[in-house]
């Protein structure tokens, strides 16, 4: 069972909070806390309204957003499974849902660098019109020239659009100055995975799953790009971007490597543009080279 808490703010948004199991008041006082100094320095924004859900357990929140889901029409592929926190727009306003047995497993700042990442989502993706996309041309052209299927080109444009959404998240807080807590963020989702191994050795030789699989690369990739332009970060983040495509063979950690610092910087400040020139990126470096070879 939930119930719900309006807590009422000045400058920032209202925020509309559901607990979900037992969750201690200090905790989620933490969390808005975490949430009210970040809208304060995203200033000027336009987010009246926010609703956030917390979980207490990681049970009950996939549970949850499978159902949700399925009731809104969303059909991609997703991984919500793996983070503990996450942002949507599905129902016209910006929701933030947290999951407390994921993020207590987080040192302090990756969890703290969590909540204010879902924050800048809802500063910069509070519309529908943000997770609800078309099918840009280059994979209308993927589904005509090499016959896959409109639901794969479909789990493509999801894994594409969170990486340029995330890209934009992280690019906003560095300009605000969150630097040291964005680092430890990048780190963590650039760690290899035991997940990660496994995705990529169950799709080898498989060029539609070696296609997914490179492209999910893209996602941490994308928080770690801004930091990419700080002199003093620049050597670190090359390093543990290298660090986290380890796992690949040489010719495709090669590609990547050479792919990712160009093609975010290359993105400008519409999220829609940038999810198709990303789009177009993708198809061109990643996807045709594999399914021509």
């Amino acid at each position: 069972m939930a119930y719900r808490d309006i807590v009422s703010t000045v400058k920032n948004p209202r925020i509309v909070m559901s607990k979900f199991g037992n969750i201690k008041d200090e905790k989620a006082d933490y969390i808005i806390k975490v949430m009210k100094e970040c809208y304060s320095r995203l200033e000027p924004h336009e987010v009246a309204l926010v609703d956030l859900y917390i979980f207490k357990y990681s049970s009950s929140m996939d549970a949850f957003t499978a159902r949700e889901f399925k009731e809104v029409g969303v059909s991609s592929s997703s991984s919500n499974e793996l983070f503990f926190a996450m942002h949507d727009a599905y129902r016209g306003i910006s929701r933030l849902i947290l999951c407390l047995e994921r993020m207590e497993k987080l040192p302090k700042l990756v969890q703290v660098a969590g909540i204010r990442h879902e924050v800048g989502h809802s500063v910069l993706h509070g519309s529908p019109s943000y997770y609800l996309l078309p099918l840009p041309l280059p994979l209308l052209d993927l589904i005509d020239r090499f016959k896959v299927s409109r639901q794969y080109a479909i789990n493509l444009l999801y894994l594409i659009s969170i990486a340029v959404k995330d890209y934009e998240v992280s690019r906003i807080l560095y300009g605000r100055g969150y630097v040291e807590d964005q680092l430890a963020y990048a780190k963590h989702l650039l760690t290899v995975t035991e997940s990660d191994e496994r995705s990529w050795e169950v799709s080898r030789e498989k060029p539609l799953a070696e296609i997914l699989c490179l492209v999910s690369g893209l996602k941490p990739a994308g928080c770690a790009a801004p930091l990419l332009s700080d002199k003093r970060l620049c050597g670190k983040m090359k390093r543990l971007l290298a660090e986290s495509l380890s796992y690949l063979p040489t010719e495709y950690s090669t590609q990547m490597l050479d792919m990712i610092p160009k093609s975010f910087a290359s993105l400008g400040a519409d999220t829609l543009s940038n999810i198709d020139k990303m789009a177009c990126l993708v198809v061109e470096n990643i996807a045709k080279p594999i399914l021509t070879k």
